[in-house]
C-alpha cells in the first residue's frame, strides 16, 4: 500500500473529480454585516434528525476565518443556468454580491436568487480536517424551487437532464468510447461482425451514436446513462446509454434474447458484465446506473 505522504496531489485531485457533484454557494455575514460567500461542491446532507448538513472550506480561503466564527451560514444549491454565479463566487472579486441577485433570508443570511434550494443553518460544529475545515450546520430553515441542477465533473460543468454533457465530457478523452444498451423486440441490439458487441458511436458523442443508427434505418430512443466508467485497458472512459430501438434490422446486427444475456459471449468483458446487470435489472423491474472501472464499481438504483 502506498504511503499517504507519497500520493501525488494533482493525481489525487483528478481522482476526486471523478465523482460528479452539484454546485453550491455558501454564504454568511461578517460581524459588521458585510456578506461573504464562496463556491463549493463539497456539500453533503448529514442527518434528518437532527437536520444537519456539511460543507468543506479550504483553510487558505480568504473567508475561512469569517465562516469559522460566524453563528449562521446558508447553502445555496445552484441551478443549471447559474454557471456565472458559480464562477463569480469561485473568484477573488471583491464585490461578488454587487454582481448577482440575492435576498436577505432567515437570520439575515444572503440567499442567491434562482437557486434550486437554500438552507439556512446555525453553526453546529467545526471540524479541523487536514487542509480544510468541515462546517456542520443545523438546518433552521430551507426552501426549494423547480428546475435542473448545475453539475460538476472532472473540472467541467454539466447539466443533468439526459446527462448528455456529463457523458460526452467523460468520453472526450483519448481512448474513450460511447455506446448503448438498446432494448428491441424482447432482447438487446448487438453488432455482429464476427464478434459480438454493443452498438458504439463513430465519435464519442450521443449525436454521433444516434446518427449512425438512424443512417442504418433504425430509430433509437435514448433514456439515460446506464454505465460510466474508467477503462484502464484503453486509458479512457466508457459511457453507455440505456434506451430502445425500432426499425428493420440492418446487416451486421442481431437481437440477443433477454434469456441469453447472462451467458452472451461478447468480445468486451465489460459489456458482458453490463448485459448480465441489464438482465437482472429487467427481471427486477428497476434499472440502475453503474460507475467505477471496467471491472469493479457501484450501482445506483433509478426506480421502475
Amino acid at each position: 500500500m502506498t504511503d499517504p505522504k507519497d500520493l501525488d496531489p494533482k493525481a489525487l485531485r483528478q481522482a476526486f473529480g471523478a465523482f460528479a457533484t452539484g454546485v453550491t454557494v455558501v454564504t454568511t455575514r461578517q460581524p459588521d454585516g458585510t456578506p461573504r460567500g464562496f463556491t463549493a461542491n463539497s456539500f453533503t446532507s448529514v442527518s434528518l434528525d437532527p437536520p444537519l448538513l456539511l460543507v468543506c472550506l479550504a483553510k487558505t480561503a480568504h473567508s475561512a476565518d469569517t465562516f469559522a466564527a460566524a453563528p449562521h451560514f446558508a447553502v445555496n444549491i445552484l441551478s443549471e443556468d447559474q454557471k456565472a454565479v458559480s464562477g463569480l463566487f469561485a473568484s477573488r472579486a471583491p464585490d461578488k454580491f454587487a454582481q448577482c441577485a440575492w435576498t436577505p433570508g432567515p437570520a439575515d443570511m444572503p440567499l442567491i436568487d434562482g437557486a434550486l434550494a437554500t438552507f439556512t443553518c446555525a453553526n453546529h460544529q467545526l471540524v479541523d480536517a487536514g487542509d480544510h475545515l468541515i462546517l456542520i450546520g443545523r438546518i433552521h430553515d430551507f426552501a426549494t424551487a423547480e428546475g435542473q441542477p448545475l453539475g460538476y465533473f472532472r473540472g467541467n460543468y454539466f447539466s443533468v437532464g439526459i446527462e448528455k454533457d456529463l457523458a460526452e465530457a467523460a468520453a472526450a478523452t483519448k481512448g474513450s468510447r460511447l455506446g448503448a444498451v438498446l432494448a428491441c423486440n424482447g432482447g438487446v441490439l448487438l453488432k455482429d461482425d464476427g464478434k459480438l458487441c454493443l452498438p458504439l458511436a463513430p465519435q464519442p458523442t450521443l449525436d454521433s451514436l444516434t446518427a449512425s443508427l438512424t443512417a442504418q434505418g433504425l430509430m433509437p430512443e435514448i433514456d439515460f446513462v446506464y454505465a460510466a466508467f474508467d477503462d484502464r485497458s484503453t486509458g479512457g472512459h466508457a459511457v453507455y446509454y440505456h434506451g430502445t430501438v425500432h426499425g428493420t434490422l440492418p446487416n451486421g446486427y442481431r437481437i440477443l434474447p433477454l434469456a441469453d444475456l447472462a451467458s452472451a459471449a461478447l468480445a468486451n468483458p465489460a459489456e458482458a458484465q453490463m448485459l448480465c446487470r441489464y438482465a437482472e435489472d429487467f427481471r427486477n423491474g428497476s434499472f440502475s446506473i453503474y460507475h467505477g472501472t471496467e471491472t469493479t464499481g457501484q450501482t445506483r438504483q433509478l426506480g421502475a
